[in-house]
């Protein structure tokens, strides 16, 4: 199935490149020395497979901070988040470089597939980022404030996609956010789907300047506000992301908001 395919279907996306591969190295992370490996599932996250789901399933959402790009699997926050749960199955669907429309997307796509996790844990990406179809029907990332041209290892953008950073402004970026948050509240909701919040690194810092204007949309009993752990500490195999002490101060911190709220 094509792209334009996938996204305009109840199916979730798939990263082709990837689908089943355990890989030495991933987006940013280049260092082929044996210490990590990325075992994608089928459909080429860094997941368990579906086909793995119990009573209880977890799903978190995300970009690379996510995925734990330059981190072992064991050791990112969604993995630690989830054993503190001790109970049912994750499955990590964080995706490098990706917007914030793209994580409400897959969001109803696994609703929508007759997938239908018990909680979700979304930790959303930078509000500047977009992502569209081209002519020929694939799917395409752009990068947002980071303006990545044709040869950055993420996005790869041409001068056809760098317009879109142009074209943008804070209020754009804030209601595109908005549109991806409301819906993603909504459908859960409809759904009987618990689903948790956060945003790190220096979106936060970011989300924080821009959060007035949010006062009547966010949630803020399911929005963990991570003020002693949102900052980059550049530890990760490919000093671009967070190493495993970061994962596990974040997992701690994210697992006390809501241990109360997910019994």
């Amino acid at each position: 199935m094509n792209d334009v395919d996938l996204i305009l279907s109840n199916n979730i996306f798939v990263n082709k490149s990837y689908i089943n591969k355990k890989l030495s190295t991933l987006a940013t992370d280049t260092i082929d020395d044996g210490s990590i490996v990325y075992d994608m599932n089928e459909h080429g996250y860094r997941s368990n497979s579906l086909t793995s789901k119990t009573d209880y399933n977890i799903l978190t959402l995300g970009c690379s901070w996510t995925m734990g790009v330059g981190v072992k699997n064991e050791l990112i926050w969604p993995t630690i988040l989830s054993n503190k749960i001790e109970k049912g199955s994750l499955f990590n669907y964080g995706n490098y470089g990706v917007s914030t429309s793209f994580i409400a997307k897959t969001f109803h796509k696994f609703v929508s597939s007759q997938f239908t996790p018990n909680v979700v844990f979304i930790m959303w990406p930078g509000f500047s980022r977009r992502d569209y179809l081209k002519e020929d029907g694939t799917f395409k990332k752009v990068g947002g404030f980071r303006v990545a041209k044709s040869n950055d290892i993420v996005w790869k953008n041409d001068d056809e996609d760098v317009l879109f950073i142009q074209l943008r402004n804070d209020y754009q970026d804030l209601m595109i956010f908005w549109e991806a948050y409301t819906f993603v509240e909504t459908m859960a909701k409809l759904h009987n789907i618990k689903v948790y919040h956060t945003i790190a690194g220096y979106y936060y810092n970011v989300f924080k300047e821009l959060k007035p204007h949010l006062n009547s949309t966010i949630n803020y009993d399911t929005f963990f506000e991570p003020t002693d752990c949102y900052k980059n500490d550049l530890m990760g195999r490919d000093l671009e992301h967070p190493g495993e002490n970061w994962h596990t101060q974040f997992a701690n911190s994210f697992y006390e908001f809501v241990k109360d709220k997910i019994k």
